[in-house]
């Protein structure tokens, strides 16, 4: 069973549209012409994995899309303009304190992981590039390039570390299908507001035309 997931339901709802889709309980729905499933998880590290985790006690899921939105570094604004889509290759877990050398991450813990190269190429481009996951949104312009420079990431995105990081302990093949809507700082916000909607509809085109639903 393929799973398709998401933060939220809205970021599923130009996919729900076609109507192919039966609801099994809030939040999550199987196609009635493919093995797939759509959920929508939970927001932020912990309700997502809370989420993913539920679902695969009761769901045997051979490989996970996760898709929604994602802010773009100043940096890379030029090469990624919303609304465009990418599938980065390696997610990251990362904390404004150990940028500013006033906190870490202790050794054992896995900060750096790797999406499955195949299944990300069928999505988009960019399995170059890679995404950053913080506990906070980023919302101010100078915080947003030290972020940059440090972990040397290109995208900001909320539950893409969590994804990553439970795919690769299940040994679940998985990709990230993310819509680019905002640049990384102080203006973010009003323009996620924007693009968001859009942002999703691309998405969803893309899984269609793949995926065949």
């Amino acid at each position: 069973m393929r799973l398709i997931c998401a933060a939220v339901r809205e970021e599923l709802l130009p996919l729900l549209e076609s109507g192919f889709w039966s609801e099994l309980e809030p939040g999550c729905y199987r196609s009635r012409r493919r093995p797939c499933l759509l959920a929508a998880l939970g927001i932020g590290l912990v309700d997502f994995v809370a989420g993913f985790e539920a679902l695969l006690r009761t769901q045997p899921i051979s490989s996970a899309i996760f898709t929604g939105s994602c802010g773009v570094y100043a940096a890379s604004l030029a090469s990624w303009p919303p609304v465009t889509l990418v599938s980065p290759g390696t997610a990251i877990l990362g904390d404004l304190a150990e940028v500013e050398g006033k906190g870490y991450f202790p050794g054992p813990l896995i900060t750096t992981l790797t999406l499955d190269e195949k299944l990300s190429r069928q999505l988009s481009s960019g399995y170059e590039t890679r995404c950053l996951t913080l506990a906070a949104i980023t919302s101010e312009d100078h915080a947003a390039g030290r972020l940059e420079a440090h972990y040397r990431a290109q995208f900001e995105q909320m539950e893409a570390y969590a994804f990553a990081r439970l795919c690769q302990c299940r040994g679940i093949p998985g990709a990230l299908l993310l819509a680019v809507v905002n640049q990384v700082g102080g203006q973010g916000h009003r323009q996620w507001l924007g693009n968001a909607p859009c942002g999703a509809r691309a998405c969803a085109a893309r899984l269609q035309e793949v995926l065949a639903l």
